[in-house]
């Protein structure tokens, strides 16, 4: 139904209503709709913090409930506050409060700080727009009104995500002044933190010479736990009570900060329990000396300013450029200065920031690089276990907008449609789209295309989703898969060959259409679900989680470049996103947060906000880790999250909820794929 005969539908209805109430008051008086509340302006608040004094702001919210009447609660903001130092290219350190001490002898948090370097706008809306500058190791605190250092609140410290190429802890969506609000009203007070890290070539680019490795941003990470050790105290939290939250690339980090402590590289009194929201557990990072090949000089790099460095990142970050490397990785071809080295998979090409595996032998102060030959040093996160008891999860749809799976994969249709060449061989295929995209012509072609579907009615308004299909490429699904994975092994290959993911002839719509479901459904299953319920049974103490709500709302958009143009894996995120619970859909529910990604104020359904009532409490309380939402491989029950609530599965959830057709996968997909070999099987051991 298109935009006007829904508006002359409405008009007609509107003028039917109006002529049946017009002859006769109704019989039943409606009953008086309060007045709403109004918080109080922002106050200023002097704060003693430890030996410092600390001017922070005294904030009014308004704090609804499923149960009870909405009502007033104020709660304190710590913005702004710089908990690190850091030179280009070195490990940062804390920063003790005493000196951040201004002129009047006391430490201003009054305001966020600036956000890490990044190739995204940071202008969230609603006067919150935020420099950029390499000076941005700073976080923000929020905490119930009068709380004093004796309190011992339980914290809670959350990563955020953006594919560690962008994103902020002063994000509107994760501002924890909501949650604290509720849990301070209601018995159950806690203290919120969030932060930002390095991000790009800053937080993760491999190094010659350094004295530990080249992961910045995990290592700002590992001094922001060390700074709450140090501090949360006076604040009045519990450094013996603190829950480690991210999503996304967020949740990434908890993972390989959690193998650190494994390894006796971190120190296991950090944080004692872990929430790993939407984890691709079956993302294979970068190995050493991949790495090393694919670093940016760094000599270089110490004397450009930083737009010379973020105009290099751009390059990298150009979604075609990454396809065509990935494209080349796929298929093992390596061209001296031109294609670097691949792992067992060409996945780290879509993520090309992501931290990579570290090298642990020292000698004399420096690295031996000789112990990482033939890929010897750091295993890759998904061989370690969980040192803390740890809440799990995935969304039910969160393969179709993450930026390595395909979001940008998904633009290889596009591409073979625009150069009409496609055998169904995925090394021919892969060969000939890389010859095409090294036309600079071709590559103008695609995002021409992209463009014009960003500024296309049926986008903006998201209405007809039938027409943002028609007007899609039509799936290339069987060279897609076996590349994702790499030809280097067979896993695209054997997955191809069950009855659930065999090609459908692509010449018909509805077959191509079906296929790309069928092409989300493997990525959801072999590197977020599987993998995720695989790690909770070898845990001893998880919880394991299913997000399965559809939003009334889109929480991607897609004008986030520097200066508010289209980013083109932004629109790719905001078109698979239209519908189902996509990777970033919890969030508003997680902090009871009614805005998308950008800080754009949204509407939500009345089922919305009584989910967002429900689960903001639930996730910021310690019953989420107790013994009866543990995760059990022979109950197979998990906490899923859908339109009429949270609560535990009955038994044999993968079973009831993922019935294979394939023999091998009827009991559940993702026990046949683990039976199968087929979930991390491309992992080295």
């Amino acid at each position: 139904m298109k935009l006007n005969k829904r508006s002359i539908l409405a008009v007609t209805i509107s003028m039917l209503l109006a002529a049946c109430g017009s002859d006769s008051e109704p019989t039943v008086p409606f009953p008086d709709k309060p007045e709403p509340l109004v918080p109080a302006p922002a106050e200023p608040l002097l704060a003693p913090i430890g030996d410092v004094m600390i001017n922070a702001t005294k904030k009014e919210l308004v704090v609804t409930s499923n149960t009870e009447d909405d009502k007033l609660v104020s709660i304190e903001a710590f913005n702004g506050i710089r908990f690190a130092e850091a030179e280009r290219f070195q490990h940062s350190n804390t920063v003790d409060l005493t000196d951040l001490v201004n002129s009047d002898g006391i430490v201003d948090a009054t305001s966020f700080g600036d956000a890490c370097p990044q190739n995204k706008s940071t202008n969230f809306g609603s006067g919150l727009e935020l420099e950029q500058s390499e000076d941005c190791l700073n976080l923000n605190i929020w905490r119930p009104e009068g709380t004093t250092e004796q309190d011992e609140w339980p914290v809670y410290v959350f990563i955020h995500g953006g594919d560690f190429e962008y994103g902020t802890g002063a994000n509107p969506m994760i501002h924890g002044d909501t949650v604290v609000a509720q849990g301070a009203d209601e018995g159950n007070p806690f203290i919120a933190v969030t932060f930002n890290y390095r991000l790009g070539l800053l937080g993760s680019n491999w190094v010659k010479g350094v004295d530990v490795n080249g992961n910045f941003g995990l290592g700002d990470q590992e001094t922001l736990l060390k700074w709450v050790q140090e501090n949360i105290q006076n604040f009045g939290g519990n450094t013996g009570n603190v829950t480690l939250m991210g999503q996304g690339s967020g949740a990434m980090s908890i993972a390989l900060l959690q193998q650190k402590v494994t390894e006796k590289k971190l120190e296991d009194s950090y944080f004692q329990r872990a929430i790993m929201q939407s984890i691709p557990y079956g993302f294979e990072y970068k190995s050493y000396n991949v790495a090393k090949d694919q670093a940016s000089d760094t000599d270089t790099l110490r004397g450009n300013s930083i737009e010379q460095v973020l105009e290099e990142q751009k390059t990298a970050l150009d979604p075609l450029q990454r396809l065509e490397s990935w494209l080349l990785s796929s298929i093992g071809v390596e061209i001296p200065t031109v294609t670097p080295k691949s792992d067992n998979t060409p996945m780290a090409t879509l993520m090309p920031y992501a931290p990579y595996l570290e090298c642990s032998e020292l000698k004399g102060g420096l690295l031996n690089s000789s112990s990482c030959k033939d890929g010897m040093g750091q295993a890759q996160p998904s061989r370690s276990n969980f040192v803390v008891p740890t809440v799990i999860g995935v969304n039910a749809q969160d393969s179709d907008n993450m930026s390595m799976l395909p979001n940008l994969t998904s633009l290889v249709p596009l591409i073979i449609d625009l150069m009409g060449d496609d055998t169904g061989d995925a090394e021919y295929t892969a060969q000939r789209m890389a010859e095409w995209l090294a036309i600079d012509g071709n590559k103008q072609l695609v995002k021409q295309r992209m463009h014009s579907l960003a500024n296309s009615d049926e986008f903006s308004a998201q209405l007809e989703l039938q027409d943002l299909i028609d007007a899609l490429p039509k799936s290339s699904y069987e060279a897609m898969t076996p590349l994702f994975f790499g030809l280097k092994n067979q896993t695209g290959s054997d997955l191809l060959q069950l009855t659930d993911f065999y090609p459908n002839d692509e010449h018909e719509i509805l077959s191509a259409i079906n296929n790309m479901g069928q092409y989300r459904t493997i990525m959801n299953d072999t590197l977020f679900a599987g993998p995720a319920r695989m790690k909770a049974a070898e845990s001893e103490h998880a919880t394991m989680y299913y997000f399965d709500h559809s939003p009334s709302f889109n929480v991607w958009t897609h004008n986030t470049g520097p200066n508010g143009e289209t980013d083109i894996g932004d629109l790719l995120k905001s078109i698979s996103c239209i519908t189902g619970a996509c990777n970033g859909s919890e969030l508003p529910f997680v902090f009871n947060k009614a805005m998308k990604m950008d800080g754009t104020e949204v509407h939500p359904s009345s089922t919305d906000k009584k989910l967002m009532n429900e689960i903001s409490r639930s996730w910021f309380d310690e019953t989420l880790f107790s013994d009866a939402n543990q995760y059990n491989a022979n109950e197979d029950q998990v906490l899923v999250i859908d339109t009429d609530g949270m609560a535990l599965s009955a038994p044999n959830w993968d079973k009831t909820k993922n019935p294979g057709k394939d023999a091998n996968l009827r009991q559940g997909r993702l026990t046949g794929l683990e039976n199968l070999g087929l979930l991390l099987n491309y992992m080295p051991e």
